[in-house]
């Protein structure tokens, strides 16, 4: 398949801006000028802004995930779930800590709620990653795009993300662009990979309503 994109815009759909929040208000997305320069007005919606540590995961990061793996049940190399890895020491007391809860793995087995519940703490850890590097304010949306983004690029890519320099610069209208760069693998378009920073670009601009 042939991916096209203008700029603000998402990979091979209908060419429209994104939606874009912002710490001066939300923009939607209205369509191009002769010169594909990107148009936007001020939605009467405006989508709060609040600091990183404040924010938490929510159900559009956490089921997008679910909604892309099939969770591992059955403990293999030390990985469950949803490519949870199970640290040396939780095999050795033989239970995983979430959130005051223990989950047993004694039987090298967990159900699918149980993998649901290990992603929370998978999510929580990549939030706490995130608070270190991002010194601006975003928005509930845009925080779980980059959950959803880093549980797949590793929690190691955080602190020299283009996506996050972009973000504490404030760089708001070239945020989406970036997340969809590097679609190819081996001079090839990852057709997987394309469609995953699609989402995360769709997450980000998300705006409730539109």
């Amino acid at each position: 398949m042939i991916y096209k994109k203008k700029k603000g815009s998402l990979l091979n759909y209908i060419q429209m801006p994104l939606n874009v929040i912002t710490s001066t208000g939300t923009y939607l997305g209205t369509g191009y000028d002769a010169n594909d320069k990107p148009l936007y007005i001020l939605s009467h919606v405006r989508v709060d802004l609040e600091n990183v540590v404040d924010l938490t995961f929510s159900s559009m990061s956490k089921n997008a995930i679910i909604l892309d793996n099939k969770p591992t049940i059955t403990i293999k190399n030390n990985i469950v779930g949803y490519n949870y890895k199970i640290s040396d020491t939780e095999i050795n007391y033989g239970y995983i800590t979430v959130a005051s809860t223990r989950i047993d793995i004694t039987t090298n087995k967990i159900t699918k709620g149980m993998a649901e519940f290990i992603l929370e703490k998978q999510l929580r850890n990549i939030g706490n990653v995130l608070e270190k590097f991002i010194t601006v304010k975003i928005a509930q949306p845009q925080y779980d795009a980059l959950l959803y983004h880093f549980f797949y690029e590793g929690v190691s890519t955080i602190e020299t993300s283009p996506i996050i320099k972009l973000i504490n610069e404030k760089d708001w209208y070239s945020i989406t662009d970036e997340i969809q760069n590097g679609i190819t693998k081996n001079g090839k378009i990852n057709e997987r990979l394309t469609q995953k920073k699609i989402k995360t670009a769709k997450l980000f601009s998300y705006v409730p309503g539109f």
